[in-house]
């Protein structure tokens, strides 16, 4: 039976990958920094599914939850780790407190990393692969992003460069890529504005006008983003192919930005972000 690790399952495309490889037979460890929020989860799951307390930033949670995994898996090992948890924090970069690009890095970026290393001795008794849930944010830039897009860009970086080193052992590392979905995170990021533009400075009344324009694109993208059904439909895929790919484009929009992008002058690129934060 497939083993997976998923971290972040408690909303959002982790949510719903969860109950969908769950769905499919396979053993799902559902990682989540609060436990106490895996009740909606859990109702629509079999008891194969098992959470677990896993918070990708704290070192002795990621050393626990895998001595955990040890203990069940044995020999047999994990089959896959699902590198799903994340978050966006918004913001011009000349008035981004530096503490939160600091967070930003910390759980797009460093959790994953440090997951990753803790899981490959259970991964290379399996034979098993390495997904990295990144975003076509990782190929384009607009204004007001800047922290989420440089997380993602490090992200492709990454999996680059682990598909490499890895590939000698026989462990595969696929990248997901998908265009805006309708998950909690616009909202979340939304939010976060609200507290950056309390600040009174001249830097910040400089940003307002279009940062609040900004705003509305966020939660306007918390809407009309696509089913996060379709990025868990790929994960699947990652999981389950014979010959996975070492990257996935989800939606149109994401197939469409990762097939034009390199013909794009960045003055063009530019033009088009400016109209999204108008």
């Amino acid at each position: 039976m497939t083993t997976v690790l998923l971290t972040g399952a408690s909303s959002g495309i982790g949510a719903t990958t969860a109950l969908g490889l769950d769905r499919a037979g396979m053993t799902v460890f559902a990682g989540f920094r609060d436990p106490g929020d895996a009740g909606p989860l859990l109702k629509g799951a079999s008891d194969r599914l098992q959470v677990l307390a896993l918070d990708i930033t704290d070192a002795q949670s990621i050393a626990a939850a895998v001595a955990n995994l040890d203990a069940q898996l044995g020999a047999g090992g994990l089959d896959a780790v699902v590198n799903n948890a994340g978050e966006g924090i918004p913001g011009p970069l000349e008035i981004l407190p530096i503490e939160q690009l600091r967070e930003q890095l910390e759980v797009n970026v460093i959790g994953q990393v440090a997951v990753t290393q803790a899981v490959l001795p259970l991964l290379r008794r399996a034979g098993g692969r390495v997904i990295f849930v990144g975003s076509i944010g990782g190929q384009v830039a607009v204004q007001f992003a800047g922290p989420y897009h440089a997380s993602k860009y490090a992200m492709e970086a990454i999996a680059d460069s682990w598909r490499q080193e890895l590939e000698p052992d026989g462990i595969a590392v696929s990248l997901i890529e998908p265009g805006p979905v309708a998950t909690p995170i616009w909202a979340k990021a939304a939010d976060r504005i609200d507290k950056l533009l309390a600040g009174a400075s001249p830097q910040t009344a400089r940003y307002r006008e279009r940062l609040r324009s900004f705003q509305e694109t966020l939660r306007s993208q918390g809407k009309s983003g696509s089913s996060p059904a379709g990025v868990a439909e790929t994960i699947e895929q990652a999981v389950t192919a014979s010959n996975p790919s070492s990257r996935y484009a989800v939606g149109a929009s994401a197939k469409l930005v990762s097939a034009v992008r390199p013909l794009i002058p960045d003055k063009l690129l530019d033009a088009v972000g400016k109209r999204i934060a108008r």
